[in-house]
């Protein structure tokens, strides 16, 4: 992934604040390192470590996980890049958390679950966020995230969120730059969040060793939808 890759997922995940007190809560009632499940540039991770708690930050693609180190300069945070569908800590944990509907793009939960149980100590913390209320289907132009950097500006524009068949929510955005010295270019990007609602991962986590521990919810704002938080335990030795 491109530096300016970092750029995009900044605009459009990194000023998301409604879901950091539940996170902040839930890490004060567990001891030791906390994991941090798609860290991403370390949106989550970063207030974490400012708290006073340690955090081992998961993330899959190299130039977030760069700019997260560089980021975390001085704070207690180990940045582990690696997928979460393979990855291994060099220690168990007592709390895990994949906060903004990560889990939604994986294509492998039932791997996430395996790996995600070995990392935890028994009676650990599994939290998961689903996508809640708040996500509606559009087909129209919605106000741009936008920042200006080193004279180029960039305009990440919502343009659609389809429901398909099967539970399968698509949200689709235009990328556009525009920079004094550099031609203007525009490109549509996608993502496709998988579905998975709170029974359904309850039952997939039992198969891997974790018990249901509680059902909470964070609001939907002005900006974004709302999460249905999952904890599970984990179970055996």
């Amino acid at each position: 992934m491109s530096a300016e890759a970092v750029i995009w997922h900044d605009l459009e995940c990194g000023g998301y604040r409604a879901d950091l007190g539940y996170w902040l809560a839930l890490a004060d009632r567990h001891d030791g390192p906390l994991l941090d499940i798609g860290a991403g540039t370390g949106r989550v991770a970063l207030a974490l470590a400012r708290a006073g708690h340690a955090v081992i930050a998961l993330e899959r693609d190299r130039g977030l996980a760069a700019e997260l180190r560089r980021r975390a300069a001085g704070l207690p945070v180990d940045v582990l890049c690696a997928d979460a569908c393979e990855f291994a800590p060099a220690r168990t944990v007592a709390l895990a958390i994949v906060p903004m509907q990560t889990v939604h793009l994986l294509e492998r939960r039932d791997a996430f679950l395996s790996c995600a149980r070995a990392a935890l100590v028994a009676g650990g913390t599994l939290a998961v966020a689903l996508l809640g209320a708040g996500v509606e289907p559009f087909e129209l132009e919605l106000p741009p995230d936008e920042v200006q950097l080193e004279g180029v500006r960039y305009e990440s524009t919502p343009t659609a969120l389809r429901r398909l068949e099967a539970g399968t929510v698509v949200i689709e955005r235009r990328r556009s730059r525009h920079g004094a010295d550099a031609a203007a270019r525009s490109e549509l990007d996608r993502v496709t969040l998988h579905p998975c609602d709170a029974a359904t991962l309850t039952r997939e986590a039992a198969q891997a060793g974790f018990a249901p521990a509680g059902v909470d919810e964070i609001g939907s704002t002005h900006d974004h939808a709302g999460s249905e938080i999952v904890r599970l335990e984990a179970v055996g030795s």
